[in-house]
């Protein structure tokens, strides 16, 4: 049974992540303004795809149930496999696909904490190599990913698993006292 979960789990979670790689990758292309219809679009649908895969998933379990911890766990797993699956997207887009446009993000970040004028030089030095690292090297990239993606699947998962868990069959256990 626990193979059975993490199997569905990674399913699931590659699934959700492609969706929301495939959007952030098409948002790269087109101008700011349509990004924000994209945006909204990938966020509809990471939910949609939560809700369907463990609605799914609790629907398996009719007679014994699927309870709201069960249903928060199976969509907080789903979370780390999309984090792996978006952490890969973006060691790729921000090395080679798009090196310039991470770049720009980068410079600009740095400027914007140069500008505060609340870090010494050796600190700015310091947020510099901090800055490149989690933008361009590929372990703090996967790892950020994918502790970004728990946290957040499991904040969309407290008000998911209440429309998904399920409750044990009750007459299925009064027929089984009859016998």
């Amino acid at each position: 049974m626990k193979n059975k979960f993490w199997n569905e789990a990674s399913q699931g979670g590659a699934i959700i992540g492609l969706v929301t790689v495939t959007l952030s990758f098409v948002g790269m292309y087109v101008p700011q303004s349509v990004n924000f219809v994209l945006s909204l679009v990938s966020f509809v649908a990471t939910i949609y795809l939560l809700f369907y895969f463990t609605r799914r998933r609790a629907a398996k379990f009719a007679k014994e149930g699927y309870s709201y911890a069960q249903c928060l766990g199976f969509i907080v797993a789903m979370g780390v496999f999309a984090g792996i699956v978006a952490g890969a997207y973006q060691i790729v887009a921000s090395n080679f696909l798009f090196p310039e446009k991470f770049e720009e993000v980068y410079n600009t970040v740095i400027a914007t904490y140069a500008q505060m004028g609340t870090f010494d030089n050796n600190m700015m030095d310091t947020m510099k190599t901090l800055m490149r690292s989690y933008i361009f090297s590929p372990i703090p990239v996967l790892i950020s990913q994918v502790l970004a993606s728990i946290f957040t699947y499991g904040f969309y998962g407290l008000f998911i698993a209440i429309g998904t868990k399920r409750e044990a069959d009750i007459f299925d256990n009064a027929s089984e006292d009859e016998e």
